[in-house]
């Protein structure tokens, strides 16, 4: 008799609208796709965020028919699932608990969040209260930075710490590199603009060096649009800093990567300070290796140790003069790779391929 083995399925489930979110949606592609290449069987399955959708989610944690299943943490509403969690335990089924974002740092962005107050206590109180509670029910956690000791709670043995990943052979890379005469540096951040990404500090940084008597002169184009998108217009303006800095919108595809041509570095988070943060595993960071263009950020990330070259590194805290000292002492050593040596960095330390093993390991073992 032939003996067959049998593949394992993976079953990604996701509540998200893909169209707000377009870099978590290409994330868990990624995800699937990683899994597919390592020789599971693998599915996504994404659901809407509409009223009803806790309801329909513990359905598809009971009717999944997957031997693993990645959950994406629903925040504030984790409690919520602890019975299916523990129908799929009593099943035989793996959960492995996927928590972008610490629940320490949600805990400030739902006290922040443009809500009603009633809206806003409810939200609060659902997330601490149940505390570390709904990890308990899960054989796996990934975290992407540090947990409070208060949501850490007997959580320590199940959690690992993985860099978020990129499918990299979906990121063009790209084929022209500025040139650098030492008169113009050209910068792009490409984000969903928030208060964390720190792009008020670039901006006012720019107009303080910019009015200084330098030969170097810094522009800087802002790609995407998000809560802070209006403010940092009116910056712009305030500080007459128009000439040096423009807004795009969102881009995407040959428009998007227009830009990353045109650049000579771009930005990552310069503001993690805000949301508590000491380090992060930021997706736009992967992108931008992917690209194979430099960049800047504040912060640590598990998969960039201090002295990766092409990315540099400034506190993390709210002092302006880290970025006006950075541009006064401006070398051409940030510039000197290739787009390609960049983007291998990605392939080998990146990849979904690579991320992948690296999470299916963390609940095999």
């Amino acid at each position: 008799m032939i003996s067959v083995i049998q593949t394992k399925k993976i079953e990604y489930l996701a509540s998200l609208d893909k169209r707000h979110s377009p870099g978590v949606y290409k994330k868990i592609l990624g995800t699937v796709a990683g899994a597919e290449q390592a020789g599971y069987s693998a599915s996504l399955k994404l659901l809407d965020t509409k009223p009803g959708f806790l309801l329909k989610f513990v359905k598809e944690i009971d009717n999944s028919n997957a031997d693993i299943l990645i959950v994406r943490s629903l925040c504030q509403y984790n409690f919520y699932l602890i019975p299916a969690f523990r129908r799929a335990k009593a099943q035989g089924k793996k959960i492995i608990l996927d928590v972008p974002t610490p629940n320490t740092v949600a805990v400030s962005e739902l006290a922040d969040a443009k809500t009603g107050w009633k809206r806003k206590v409810k939200d609060l109180g659902y997330l601490i209260l149940s505390g570390p509670a709904p990890f308990w029910f899960v054989s796996k956690i990934l975290q992407y930075a540090e947990e409070s000791a208060w949501f850490a709670i007997g959580n320590k043995s199940r959690t690992s710490y993985i860099g978020n990943g990129i499918q990299v052979a979906s990121v063009p890379e790209r084929t022209q590199v500025p040139v650098f005469d030492g008169s113009c540096l050209r910068l792009v951040c490409v984000a969903s603009l928030n208060y964390w990404h720190g792009v008020d500090r670039l901006i006012q940084a720019i107009a303080t060096f910019n009015a200084e008597d330098n030969r170097l002169k810094v522009h800087l184009k802002i790609v995407g649009n998000g809560a802070s998108l209006s403010s940092l217009q009116h910056l712009t303006q305030d500080l007459d800093v128009q000439h040096y800095i423009s807004f795009s919108g969102f881009l995407e595809g040959d428009e998007l990567y227009s830009e990353y041509q045109s650049a000579h570095m771009a930005v990552g988070s310069l503001a993690l300070f805000r949301k508590n943060l000491k380090s992060a595993s930021e997706l736009k960071s992967r992108e931008y290796c992917a690209v194979g263009i430099p960049f800047m950020v504040v912060g640590d990330d598990p998969d960039f140790p201090e002295d990766t070259k092409f990315r540099v590194q400034l506190p993390n805290r709210e002092n302006l003069s880290d970025l006006t000292d950075f541009f006064r002492s401006f070398d051409s050593k940030y510039l000197a790779f290739t787009p390609t040596e960049i983007r291998e960095y990605a392939s080998d330390k990146l990849d979904f391929s690579v991320k992948i093993k690296e999470i299916l390991k963390a609940v095999e073992d």
